[in-house]
């Protein structure tokens, strides 16, 4: 305990001229033995106004000895304080009494009355602050050795009381917070760092049976998709077929080290293009306006290639910006005049006479409504159970009805558009999918563009996993395709397909909605509280491993638009996944041309892509997910 902490005692020094002087005069009968003649009234008056003058001076400054005791600087020892010591060493000299009012006026009888006693020896009052002073200290020691060792035996207390030479704990031990340590220092209890000490949990208290058939009535499924009909939303359509992964094993080894399970991640759909082309056609029919459908229709006869009219190419391929459309999604315009969509609406792709728009909210809903109304898939759109559907429904409608770009409002444009995927190398350097004529013309040095046409569709690569085994843990697919910035040519297949596959998975999670409903129903008429607790608490918008139908990247997300892209190019020139592996510049496959991982995620820090200051670098992706917010 420090001084400050609390007040200091009284000190017995400092008042103890008043205390001597108080003392002196009612002793003064028992003192006055010790003379040898009887004393005289002038004494006692001399002697009194001299003790009173010493004893009345208090206001002298005091100081704080260790102790906590007062004493007077320049403090003179009084006469008494001598006196008392000429008392120990057994001194008869005179002592002066102090004055007394029975001696104002003396009488004969004035000492009568003093008793013929010999006072006991006093102790000093200077070795009497010595030995107060020391008490006091000791009483100090006590406590702080009390509060030292409360401490030190307390949980959490004083741990590693030996100190090395710089400072540190020289305790055998590493100690964690909160650990018990004895009066000895030993650990009580050393847990591990994996090991968590759990908290009391209260017993939950049982539900009686009439209880929980109450709570039982209160459980309701699924609330989203009960007023839809899958069988409605797929009436004329052929089923999409399954993906890769309920698919037996075909026996044909795997593609890469990664395994089957890599290759069978990939839902591409029928590989055969003419039937490719048939479900995509019947699709357009069906699910669009007339309108709409039919170019959809007359779209399909020029980029697949099937024998339409006994022709196998067609022409009339439309290239990726011949609209020159730049098309932005958010829920309000605040982000408007940020660096990052700036650089889209007035930067280099406005130098270069792209159009720019940004679709809020309320406007995607106008938009949809004016292109589908009374459409199928106006159904769709209407019911999707989130805003990150949605929001990426639209990105696909919107490059499918006008073409050019779409990027996120969290893009920054880092090279003009007409740099996009400049002097790609030929996919398997055109062999088997371009004529002779072409390659011949390659080998001249002819532009590569001037053979092909400029491409119809640009994307980027956003992974390439290599030969980790955990990339299942951060992608959808070992190759993805990124979907933050889309570019395409109107009426394009690759955006029709994706479409295709929202189409079907939304069909899919309202067949699993009333499952689930039918089944809590059951349960609940069965009695089965727990069972169907747990039943109701899955989300449509839960992932397969979490018991949910489909999970967002595989219903509208990157695993949606990469199946799509990797789809249409498998049907059209045979390209598998494996042969996007290790790209570094970019790659034409027909009308595609696939930029690397640099193209449009520069910076990532993996798959080999470089920074944003690169020549392969096009766009910069900022990873802000705003879609993250949205319900």
């Amino acid at each position: 305990m420090y001084p400050s902490d609390h007040p200091p005692p009284p000190s017995s020094s400092s008042s103890s001229s008043s205390t001597t002087s108080r003392r002196s005069s009612s002793e003064h009968s028992s003192t006055s033995t010790y003379y040898s003649h009887s004393p005289s009234i002038n004494t006692f008056k001399s002697t009194h106004s001299r003790d009173t003058s010493r004893s009345i001076n208090t206001n002298l400054p005091k100081t704080f000895d260790l102790s906590g005791a007062f004493s007077s600087i320049s403090e003179k020892p009084h006469v008494n304080d001598i006196n008392h010591e000429d008392l120990e060493k057994g001194s008869t000299t005179s002592y002066d009494l102090p004055k007394s009012p029975s001696l104002e006026h003396p009488t004969s009888s004035s000492f009568s009355h003093i008793p013929n006693k010999v006072p006991h020896l006093h102790v000093g009052l200077r070795r009497r602050r010595i030995l107060s002073q020391l008490l006091a200290l000791c009483g100090l020691l006590t406590v702080l050795g009390w509060w030292i060792l409360s401490i030190r035996e307390s949980p959490g207390g004083i741990i590693g009381m030996g100190i090395g030479k710089n400072g540190a704990s020289e305790h055998p031990k590493v100690v964690l917070p909160g650990i018990i340590i004895g009066s000895n220092g030993e650990i009580i209890h050393q847990p591990t760092v994996e090991e968590e000490s759990p908290l009391p949990l209260e017993e939950e208290k049982e539900l009686t049976h009439a209880e929980k058939m109450a709570e039982l009535s209160k459980i309701k499924g699924p609330q989203w998709g009960l007023s839809l009909s899958s069988d409605h939303l797929l009436a004329g359509l052929r089923p999409f077929p399954s993906s890769g992964q309920e698919e037996e094993d075909d026996g044909k080894p795997a593609l890469s080290e990664l395994g089957k399970f890599a290759d069978q991640i990939y839902n591409l759909g029928t590989l055969d293009p003419e039937e490719y082309y048939e479900q995509m056609k019947e699709f357009a029919k069906v699910v669009f306006p007339k309108k709409i459908a039919e170019q959809l229709q007359n779209a399909l006869d020029i980029y697949v290639n099937v024998k339409v009219n006994g022709h196998e190419e067609k022409k009339g391929k439309e290239s990726w910006d011949s609209t020159k459309r730049i098309w932005q999604t958010d829920k309000t315009r605040s982000k408007v005049d940020t660096k990052e969509v700036r650089s889209w609406k007035d930067g280099q792709a406005f130098d270069e006479g792209w159009q720019w728009d940004l679709l809020t909210d309320s406007d995607a809903d106008k938009y949809v409504t004016k292109h589908l109304a009374g459409s199928r898939f106006k159904e769709i759109w209407d019911n999707l159970p989130s805003g990150i559907l949605r929001s990426d429904t639209l990105r696909y409608l919107l490059i499918l009805f006008e073409g050019g770009i779409y990027s996120d409002t969290d893009t920054l444009l880092l090279k003009p558009p007409s740099a996009w995927g400049q002097n790609p190398k030929l996919y398997k350097d055109g062999q088997g999918w371009m004529t002779d004529i072409q390659l011949q013309r390659i080998q001249d040095g002819d532009d590569v563009d001037d053979i092909l046409g400029k491409p119809s569709v640009i994307v980027g690569l956003e992974a390439d996993v290599g030969d980790r085994e955990d990339w299942f843990d951060w992608w959808p697919r070992p190759i993805q395709i990124v979907q933050w910035t889309l570019t395409s040519s109107p009426f394009h297949p690759i955006a029709l397909n994706a479409l295709l596959r929202i189409h079907h998975s939304t069909a899919k999670a309202v067949q699993w909605s009333h499952s689930v409903s039918h089944s809590i129903k059951v349960l609940r008429d069965q009695g089965r509280y727990e069972d169907a607790k747990k039943l109701a608490m899955v989300d449509v918008m839960n992932e397969p491993k979490n018991g949910g139908p489909v999970g967002v990247m595989a219903w509208t997300g990157p695993g949606v638009w990469t199946d799509a892209v990797l789809s249409y190019l498998r049907v059209q020139y045979g390209l598998v996944w494996t042969d996007l592996k290790d790209l570094r510049v970019p790659l034409r496959i027909g009308d595609v041309v696939i930029l690397p991982v640099t193209g449009f995620s520069p910076g990532v820090g993996n798959f080999g892509a470089q920074g944003s200051f690169h020549h392969e670098a096009m766009v910069q992706h900022d990873f802000a997910g705003s879609w993250k917010n949205d319900e």
